[in-house]
């Protein structure tokens, strides 16, 4: 349709009526809905001043609407035209709940007379009529005194009810009448129409979010009543609703653990920066605690996630009761939960909160058919206005939490700038041990074993050493501590492995009698999926007959999962690899789990030769452990011999083999053809 054709429809339609017209027009003229007999294929087109031929088109400081909308007040002009009879327009500007007028009421009456203000006129009905919006008019007293067919069905009314005296409050919900009240009174002092949203109900009751639009009706300078349109925005409602819905989903995603519903490590940072400030304001100490879960791991591994996930719910609740409602508890990842607890005036009350968290792990957990026990390590960092911030407070309670880890005898340790001090050392050894492995700067040491009986060498233990970048020799506990640590245990294994390997064939190759080497395993190594298959290819590159190969594990290596281990240890068994049980006596293995593992030998740990003979009590502790291992048909091996006392103490409790440095201290692979030639005479 061309613009001229659809100026012909908006003529032809409304001069054939010759009745007023109303067309709701937004501020850019364009028609939003209209009366009388225009269709709507008219009134949805281009906008009405153009088709209408009103005025010059926009931007024109003459056009009609733009005026009605810059000034915010009605505005009514008579246009003469040359080809038809003169029209009477009025704009009514509609102002939304801001004061700001979006919409506006374009009355067109043919001829000069004035365009409806007061009552409703017999035309002007038959256009409000054709509106499809809910127009309506009151009288002071807030009677209804028209309602064009749209509002009476909107509502559930008849024209008939509107002469038994329906107030504009009848349809508004009880609690907006007031604001209602307050709409009408602006409306009757105001130029222009104001607005504001309610809720409105029907005479079923069923009720809907509403716009208001108001203005004062006159009749000279007497205002007589109010015209008003009301608008249904439940639509717009239900959106915004939905919109505001989702934004807090997205706030409570970002800030909250979706498991717990406990704060997240972002809103806990939030929090603990809040809290830093409060603490410096107002001159109060405060701390921050980490906990982690001992072994949650294996109870994921063992029982499932879903049990793993109910131990974190019911965790979670037992420590929000014990907290303070303005200290943040949070889960910050796994099994690590973190607390900010503020206005700490007591010097021993982070230490005594520590102990009731620590106690909330006491009582087991029962979740199905599973009873857990569960116990934790908690890391503490306090500040006392020393100028450091959250995120360094956190790193220094996770510091502290490590600490507490290594400590057997304390559940948790508070940060020392000790601590700080070993992990940067820590951090170092990290770095160069990355480079001695790279470099090839790791080489083995060999401790020979005794048989007490024959006196012959029965077994060789191989043993990392490392020269450190300055040359100097770095304990093996250290490194191998930071190595576990660090995760780079793996390499670290995997190397003495092939290289204890390979040095005893070599060997056996110089014609030396052949004797098992033994190799300790890490827990990271065993643990690893392919740690069977690792062994069998180190065995088969290298060339050494697996009979020759003893693995040598730890009681806490093995009752991690004590059934995964037995299924490893037995695939390596059937292969002719035999294990021994390094440390024995210092974990806390079960004796009918080690009657099931597949051993050939039991390390007595050295702490328990030490004072022997001489402590009673060391002595009673070797006896049971000897006993106990001739009962399972094991060989047991006495680490730590120092003294000639100790060997034939020993000897008399008939324990099967020793070493230490009485026999041997570890020494290079040159000088173990020697010792065994020595040894076999």
């Amino acid at each position: 349709m061309d613009p001229s054709s659809e100026s012909d429809c908006y003529n032809e339609a409304f001069f054939n009526d010759s009745e007023t017209l109303c067309v709701l027009v937004d501020a850019d003229g364009q028609p939003i809905a209209g009366s009388g007999s225009m269709s709507r294929e008219c009134w949805r087109h281009p906008p009405c001043r153009s088709l209408f031929q009103l005025h010059a088109p926009c931007p024109d400081t003459d056009c009609l609407i733009r005026r009605a909308f810059s000034g915010g007040i009605p505005v009514q002009e008579t246009i003469l035209r040359t080809d038809k009879e003169s029209l009477t327009l009025r704009v009514i500007p509609l102002s939304d709940r801001q004061g700001h007028a979006r919409l506006a009421l374009l009355l067109i009456n043919p001829g000069s007379r004035q365009a409806p203000t007061a009552a409703i006129e017999a035309g002007a009905a038959h256009s409000f009529d054709s509106l499809p919006q809910t127009v309506f008019e009151t009288d002071l007293q807030g009677r209804i005194t028209y309602a064009n067919r749209h509002s009476l069905e909107k509502f559930e009314y008849s024209e008939s009810d509107l002469g038994s005296g329906i107030q504009i409050r009848d349809v508004i919900c009880e609690p907006d009448r007031k604001r209602l009240q307050q709409l009408f009174f602006l409306a009757m002092k105001s130029e222009v129409a104001v607005s504001a949203e309610f809720r409105a109900k029907t005479r079923s009751g069923k009720s809907f979010y509403a716009l208001v639009y108001a203005n004062a009706l006159r009749q000279g300078d007497r205002i007589t009543g109010l015209r008003g349109m009301l608008m249904d925005i439940s639509p717009q409602k239900a959106t915004e609703q939905a919109l505001r819905d989702s934004e807090q989903r997205y706030q409570h995603a970002a800030y909250y653990d979706p498991l717990t519903q406990l704060p997240n490590r972002v809103l806990f940072m939030k929090r603990l920066g809040y809290s830093l400030e409060r603490a410096e304001a107002r001159r109060l100490p405060l701390a921050v605690l980490i906990l982690d879960l001992d072994r949650f791991k294996q109870i994921n591994a063992s029982l499932g996630n879903e049990c793993g996930d109910q131990v974190l719910i019911r965790i979670s609740r037992r420590l929000e009761r014990l907290v303070r409602r303005h200290d943040t508890l949070a889960r910050l990842n796994g099994d690590e939960f973190a607390l900010v607890y503020a206005d700490t005036v007591e010097p021993d009350s982070v230490e005594l909160l520590a102990r009731r968290l620590y106690d909330a792990f006491a009582e087991p957990l029962h979740i199905a058919e599973h009873t857990v026990y569960l116990t934790a390590c908690i890391g503490i960092a306090a500040w006392r206005r020393d100028a450091v911030d959250g995120e360094t407070l956190l790193r220094q309670a996770a510091i502290a939490l490590h600490e507490a880890k290594t400590r057997p005898d304390k559940y948790y340790a508070v940060f020392n700038q000790e601590m700080q001090t070993r992990r940067e050392t820590i951090f170092r050894l990290e770095k160069q041990i990355r480079e001695a492995l790279q470099q090839d700067r790791f080489f083995l040491h060999y401790q020979p074993q005794i048989d007490l009986g024959s006196g012959r060498i029965t077994g060789i233990e191989a043993l990392a050493r490392w020269n450190g970048p300055e040359g100097r020799q770095i304990p093996p506990d250290v490194f191998i501590r930071v190595a576990e640590e660090t995760g780079q245990i793996h390499a670290l294994g995997a190397f003495v492995l092939q290289e204890a390997c390979a040095q005893n064939l070599r060997w056996q190759q110089q014609g030396l009698p052949p004797i098992r080497v033994s190799v300790n395993i890490s827990a990271g190594q065993f643990s690893q999926r392919d740690f069977v298959d690792n062994v069998l290819q180190t065995l088969d590159d290298t060339g050494l007959d697996p009979q020759w190969l003893e693995l040598e594990i730890t009681e806490s290596v093995v009752m991690d999962n004590i059934q995964a281990a037995i299924t490893t240890m037995l695939k390596l068994k059937d292969m002719g690899i035999c294990f021994s049980l390094d440390d024995f006596g210092t974990g806390h293995s079960s004796l009918n789990y080690l009657r099931q593992l597949p051993l050939a030998k039991l390390k007595i740990d050295r702490s328990f030769i030490q004072d022997i003979p001489g402590n009673r009590d060391n002595e009673k502790l070797v006896f049971s452990i000897l006993t106990l291992a001739r009962s399972f048909n094991l060989q047991t091996v006495a680490e730590g011999i120092e003294t000639r006392d100790q060997m034939e103490f020993l000897q008399q409790l008939e324990c099967d083999i020793i070493q230490g440095y009485l026999v041997s201290k570890p020494v290079p692979a040159e000088a173990i053809p020697a010792l065994l030639r020595e040894s076999n005479g």
